[in-house]
């Protein structure tokens, strides 16, 4: 019995150091990413001097980055070369389709120390982020380019991964038109697009978002089937002439009552028939996690002044009582979202 009590004590340790230290692991992939170690390896590998020279850093440095980064599974070691692994090469190479550096990159500038108040947080309710409490997530990012930049591309990057899943675990083949409202940089309306060549599509959203969105759509060759509409779902009516729309990670960022209003706008801009679809990280209807989605909810304490992220009890109310029917759930597997309701306007 002390055996077994031993070992299981060991395990507890074991975990909650894992939980502690996850910092170490965040911060050494961010640096691993603004380095562009995965993009200045090539298919010959690199050696603990090679990584030296090319970065400019010392022996040491090099050796201890390298030998992390093979510990977290993102390098691999054959002899005395490290070389990608098949995860950092597909997802971790600047330029890659379905690059995942972007969402690094956003948490590491933006959230890494906001987070380290989250006490702070917590206790005074109030968000850590960007220019203070008194201002929000999009008030901080509109207007300076670098910070639209780094938050757009961190979306697209999520995006593309849960866009991709959506686009297969959902038939859209019975729209004519999806709007994404709040669409960023597109990746949604792209990759449905790309896998239903007959829809078209359109991004909704402020326009000091657009201009990034305009280059993600040309580069992926579909200017002539999505197009873009200005606006703010809270001041402006949303277009209409879609018969889908899509609120994918944006319910999370608002109160309750903020969100029947975006509802609200959904469903007065879609036609009878049409139908609403909210892809969020959603929290169980008993409120016990999971992970992604509690730690996002968190996220949006430090990082909004009234959002969470909800259940997916609490979508289907909010869909009821603005008239959506035959709600139905699809559950998905992806960084930006784990389902999806689908509501239908009678």
């Amino acid at each position: 019995m002390s055996k077994f009590v031993s070992e299981e004590k060991e395990k507890a340790t074991l975990y909650l150091m894992e939980i502690a230290s996850g910092f170490w692991a965040s911060k050494t992939l961010a640096t691993a990413v603004e380095l562009e170690i995965f993009n200045l390896i090539s298919e010959e590998g690199i050696d603990i001097n090679g990584l030296s020279k090319k970065l400019r850093i010392a022996y040491r440095p090099a050796e201890m980055l390298l030998i992390g980064c093979a510990s977290l599974g993102l390098l691999v070691k054959k002899d005395s070369l490290y070389y990608n692994s098949a995860l950092s090469e597909e997802y971790l190479v600047k330029g890659k389709p379905y690059y995942f550096g972007g969402v690094v990159t956003m948490m590491d500038l933006r959230e890494y120390m906001p987070w380290s108040r989250l006490t702070e947080a917590v206790k005074k309710n109030e968000r850590q982020a960007g220019k203070g409490g008194s201002v929000g997530l999009f008030e901080d990012i509109e207007g300076y380019s670098q910070e639209q930049r780094v938050f757009t591309e961190a979306m697209h990057s999520w995006s593309v991964q849960s866009g991709k899943e959506l686009a297969e675990k959902v038939d859209f083949s019975k729209y004519k038109q999806l709007m994404d409202v709040g669409g960023g940089s597109g990746a949604y309306c792209i990759e449905v697009a790309k896998r239903y060549p007959t829809m078209n599509a359109a991004v909704f959203d402020l326009p000091s978002t657009l201009s990034i969105t305009a280059e993600k759509i040309m580069e992926a060759d579909l200017s002539a089937r999505i197009k873009t509409y200005p606006g703010s779902f809270f001041t402006d009516e949303l277009p209409k002439g879609s018969d889908v729309i899509l609120l994918s990670m944006i319910l999370h960022d608002w109160s309750p009552a903020e969100n029947l209003d975006i509802l609200k706008k959904c469903y007065d801009a879609l036609p009878s028939g049409g139908e609403v679809i909210i892809s969020e990280l959603m929290v169980n209807d008993d409120k016990t996690g999971p992970v992604f989605a509690a730690l996002m909810s968190l996220n949006m304490l430090i990082e909004t002044k009234e959002g969470q992220n909800y259940t997916w009890l609490e979508y289907t109310e909010w869909l009821t009582e603005v008239g959506f029917a035959d709600i139905r759930r699809v559950e998905l597997s992806s960084p930006a979202s784990n389902g999806v309701l689908i509501g239908r306007k009678p």
